[in-house]
Formats: C-alpha cells, structure tokens, sequence
C-alpha cells in the first residue's frame, strides 16, 4: 500500500525502516520515488533536478510511521524567498523547527519544544538560493538538528514515537534534491489512509459560490501598495441599520481605524479622527461589542490584545456611551488577561453578565508551543472582569480563536476553536451552567473545520458561521466561507446543509476574520480581511451581503 498525501499547512513524509536500519528514499536526485503520490491540492513538481514545493498546503506522507530510538533525516534542498517565509521543518505534525520566521529569526514551536526557545539567526548557508544539507537525528533519548552545517538544536527528547517529518515552505518555495529516512522499525499508517478517505469524501459537501458576484460586494476600507487592512470585526446596533467595524493596520499591527454604515452595510463611513489618540498604539486585531449593564444601560467597547508592543499591558480598550459619536480610552485590564488576541467572542449569561472568551499561549508567532483558551465574565457592562481562567487546553493541539454562542433553547452555550496544527479538524466544547463548566474539546464536523469563527442565527433557525476555510480538501480551502445547518448538525457533529465561498482571496489563509450582522429583512452582511485585487494593492476590508433565500436557490440549480 502507498500513500502520499498533501494536506494541512505542512510537506511531510511518515516513513519507518526496520532493526537493521533500512533506508526509506522519498526523493533522490529531484526525482520522487515510488512511495510518494500527491493529493489533489499538492502544488509540487519534478524540474531542473528538484522536487519543487510551492503550495503552504502541500503535506507528503509516505506509507509507514518510524519507530524507535536511532532515526536520521537526511534532507539536501534550497529555499527560494526565505526571508521571513516562516518556512519549516515539521516533525509529528505539530513540533516546528522553523528556518525563519516573521522575526527573521530561526524558531521552534509545539510541544516537544517547550522551553526550548530557538531564536537565532538563520545559517548564512541557507541564504540566496543555496543548496544545504538539513540533518535531524534522534539516538539515545537526544535531538540534535544540523543546517548547513552548524548544530541549531541539540536537546534531550525521550519520546518513543518520531512520528512524521515535514516540509512546510508556507510562504517560500523550497526544492528538494533529496530526502531520506533511516529507523529502525515500522509500523502501517492505515489509519492516516483512513483519515485521507474520509476526507475526500466529506470534502463532497455541497458548495455554493458567491465569490464572482461582485455586485454583492462592498469595500469598507480598500489597500494600497503601501497599506494592508486586516482584521476586522463588526457589531449592530438595535435600529437594524447601523454597524460598525474596526480594524488594524498590517497584519495583527496597530488599531486605529473605525468605519461605520448606517444603511445595513451598503456604504461606510471612516470614524478614524473621532478616535482617541491612544486608541492608534493598541495593537492586535482590535474587537467591538455592545454590552448593557444591569442598569440597562448600553456602550460600545473596542478591546485590543496590548497597549504599545504585544508585550503589555494587555487588554486596552476605547469605550462609547452614546452609540458610537464619541469615544474614549479606557485603562487595560492588566497583566492578568495577558493574551495573544483579546476578546474573540462574547455572549449574554441568563443572568445578565456577560461572558467574554479568548486565547493566550506561550512564545510568540510560529514559535508558540501552546495555546489555551481562557474565560472571564463581567456584571457592570464591561468595566471590570472577574479573574480570568482556562477553560480548554488540549494535549497535542491549539484551541484558539473561540466563538461563543447560544443553543436555540437558551439551554446550552456553544464554543466553536480554531485548531493551530491544522492536522485535523475544528474543536467544539459545550457547557450546560452558563460556562461554569464545559465539556472535553472534540472534533467539529469536515465543514466547519476553519480559522476564527463567527456567525448568525437567521430567522427560520438555522446557523450560518463564517471563517477561513481550512477542511481538508476542500474545493475552497484557504478562502472566505460559510457552514450553513442547524445547531443539532454542530451538536450531533453531522455536515450540515453546505457551504459557501463567500470571497477568493488572491493570497490564501490570509483573510477570514469575519465580522456577521444580520439584518431584519434576511440579509446577512459577512466582512473580513483579503487580498481582494491580484495586483500590487495590499489586503483590504470587504463585506459581502446575501440572504439564505438566495443562497438555497442556487443550491437547488
């Protein structure tokens, strides 16, 4: 049996050899061998004596998982467009052994790593198209991981299992001459067969695509080749039209800039001078919310994950009490809420406090070895908030980017988590107490599988989420969608009805930090982040509106 898979944010190849430490050979002199085939969303080729991988995407495995104790990786390659490509080495799907990252520094992330802070700089072999040898050897309970020539890790790992070994070119292209593995033992990778399978078959989920209609669109904020737009997210105030969205400057760089419709998301108006000045030094993917205190009393907040660097102090925010006219800074809420984002989610308990949800972890960038999610609730409206606590950490993965909502009863709180490795799918948790407990994070649903969701309860019941498209896959993988079904679909973890690519985006996986308002008439107005031009204009803000009406009927033709 053999397979070869491409999948993921990973290029990675399973292989074992036996006690008398056979060699297993995946590509020798820029040829692939027999035990390597591509998935369908691989963007690799044979060329000029290389294994050429473009494609963030493409994930090789080959038939078998390595065992044992005395494994070498042999690894000959160039790397094409390394500086800051966050282009890497990954072992068991989740340990990065990056050759620079968005610091210009080497780096390590994932849990094998942890405490092992991997922060110089790349080997001068490395650089301007180079050929160089990368070794990795794990032997008597040790790693040691050799790049051009000069020893970059060597540290205790007693871990029985290798487990896979990757290359990632994210956003480089990396050519590979050759690329070899030596173990003692081998086990069947039936299972990851299994998996692949089942993938294909969930990725036959229908698909609606209302990405060309361009009629649909609305551009809040339009980029430049000197400025990128990220990160929005938006809120409604109770009139039906009026909404307001937020947004930084570069990717997860300084906030700043505020716009707002008054016509249901048709035509927008930059708020940016009525802004406080300290408002500009918060940095991170500012959120917007609206929250009523006990008194009845509503605002509008604007949180941020820090106050001047992403080092602290965390958690800053700009409050309005007259629907958004005018605005005010607010003191962070302190090194206790320490965060990578702030705020993802919010939702209403019965008992009119509110519960607020997000994610912190340790390091920085493609060099954090874990995330958790974290819970805090307030009962004055958003002014303080009660000792922050995690409520999801899970072994070998990242939960982040929580979203929060309520089950159509009232009874039941939902938590949907984008998963960081991108080795599988989304997580899911569920709480009965108003978060006062919650259930073991597990799999979501194929087609709920993505980054950063967020979505709306439309009229007739259904659920429609909106996120970064990231199913194994899928047709649509690394654009803007939407999950359409209903909440028993997510509960009972069925596919749901379908999916829509509600935007293309001209540099995949980075977009999909969607703001959703639903409007009384049906209209749903999703907003995100894109590379909306194919041309030298950066990222820009763009909403897109569209009711389910519309989006049934196409699915019926």
């Amino acid at each position: 049996m053999k397979a070869f898979f491409v999948r993921g944010v990973l290029v990675g190849v399973l292989c074992v050899l036996s006690v008398d430490a056979e060699e297993a050979v995946f590509v020798k002199a820029g040829k692939a061998s027999g035990l390597c085939v591509a998935t369908t969303d691989a963007t690799w080729k044979e060329a000029e004596g290389m294994v050429v991988l473009r494609h963030p995407n493409a994930l090789f495995y080959g038939d078998r998982i390595p065992e044992g104790n005395d494994i070498v990786v042999r690894i000959k390659m160039s790397v094409e467009g390394l500086e800051r490509s966050a282009a890497s080495i990954v072992i068991d799907e989740r340990h990065h052994i990056g050759l620079e990252g968005a610091s210009g520094k080497m780096f390590t992330g994932g849990p094998l790593f942890s405490g092992e802070k991997l922060e110089r700089d790349p080997p001068a072999g490395i650089r301007d198209g180079k050929v160089f040898e990368l070794l990795i050897v794990h032997r008597n309970g040790e790693l040691i991981v050799t790049v051009a020539g000069e020893t970059v890790i060597h540290m205790r790992d007693g871990r029985t299992r290798f487990g896979s070994v990757a290359l990632r070119p994210w956003r480089s292209t990396m050519n590979v001459a050759d690329f070899s593995i030596t173990a003692p033992a081998f086990t069947s990778a039936t299972e990851v067969v299994s998996r692949e399978a089942r993938w294909r078959a969930e990725a036959k989920l229908p698909l609606v695509d209302l990405s060309q209609d361009q009629t649909r669109q609305v551009v809040v904020a339009a980029g430049t080749p000197e400025v990128y737009q990220g990160h929005p997210t938006t809120v409604s105030l109770p009139d039906g039209r009026t909404i307001f969205c937020v947004w930084c400057i570069n990717h997860g760089g300084a906030a700043g800039p505020m716009a707002r419709s008054r016509d249901g998301g048709r035509t927008w108006e930059r708020l940016d001078a009525r802004m406080p000045e300290g408002y500009r030094t918060h940095q991170n993917c500012p959120s917007i919310y609206r929250l009523v205190d006990a008194q009845g009393k509503a605002r509008l907040w604007v949180w941020s994950a820090a106050k001047d660097t992403r080092q602290g102090p965390p958690m800053p925010s700009i409050m309005s009490e007259d629907d958004g006219e005018t605005w005010r800074e607010m003191p962070p809420l302190g090194e206790a809420f320490y965060c990578v984002m702030t705020f993802s989610s919010m939702v209403r308990l019965n008992d009119g406090r509110y519960l607020g949800l997000y994610h912190r972890g340790e390091g920085k960038g493609e060099g954090r070895t874990y995330q958790e999610v974290m819970q805090t609730q307030s009962s004055d409206g958003g002014f303080t908030w009660s000792p922050p606590r995690s409520v999801a950490r899970v072994a070998d993965k990242t939960p982040c980017e929580p979203f929060v909502f309520r089950s159509p009863d009232g009874d039941e709180l939902c938590c949907l988590m984008r998963e960081d490795t991108h080795t599988g799918y989304s997580l899911q948790m569920f709480s009965r107490d108003e978060g006062a407990t919650w259930s073991t994070p597990t799999d979501t649903a194929w087609g709920l599988t993505g980054d950063r969701h967020m979505g709306v309860r439309t009229q007739d019941g259904r659920m429609v989420i909106a996120f970064r498209d990231c199913a194994p896959h899928s047709p649509s993988k690394g654009h803007f969608v939407a999950w359409v079904g209903t909440y028993d679909d997510i509960r009972q973890g069925r596919p749901g009805q379908y999916r829509v690519k509600l935007l293309h985006g001209y540099t995949l996986f980075d977009l999909g930090y969607p703001g959703m308002e639903l409007l009384p008439d049906g209209t749903i107005v999703a907003t995100t982040y894109l590379k909306y031009w194919n041309d030298a204009r950066k990222h820009s803000v763009v909403s897109t509106l569209f009711k389910l009406a519309e989006t049934d009927a196409l699915l019926r033709k």
